[in-house]
């Protein structure tokens, strides 16, 4: 059985480089989401609101990563798509839970401002 660290590198590799082929079955049913733009609970939604953004990933660097049980907290640089055909690049802090196998629990921190103004929000 893979750790609570492989399971979430396995999740950023299905959001970063296969753009979400697979998310549903990495997220549990009862997921819960926190960013600074939205607020998630379930799968369904889930996948419907993250699913749709995955298109803009371009890149990913980590910067550090920590395990501590199920809890994974990384620190990471991304490389975005806009769709005005620029990029952006990123500081991330998410923590996610890991539950069954499954990310169950996600609280993304990051400053959403020129994210905000490079994709309308």
């Amino acid at each position: 059985m893979k750790n609570s660290r492989e399971i979430v590198n396995h999740f950023y590799t299905v959001c970063n480089h296969r753009q979400g082929d697979g998310l549903d079955a990495l997220v549990a049913e009862n997921i819960t989401f926190e960013g600074p733009v939205m607020r998630l609970s379930g799968a369904e939604q889930y996948i419907a609101a993250v699913g749709p953004l995955l298109k803009f990933h371009k890149g990913m660097r980590m910067l550090k990563q920590f395990e501590d049980g199920e809890h994974v907290c990384s620190i990471y640089e991304m490389t975005l798509a806009t769709p005005a055909g620029g990029t952006l690049t990123l500081a991330f802090a998410d923590w996610i839970r890991i539950t069954g196998g499954k990310v169950a629990e996600q609280k993304l921190y990051y400053d959403p401002r020129e994210f905000a103004k490079a994709f309308g929000i």
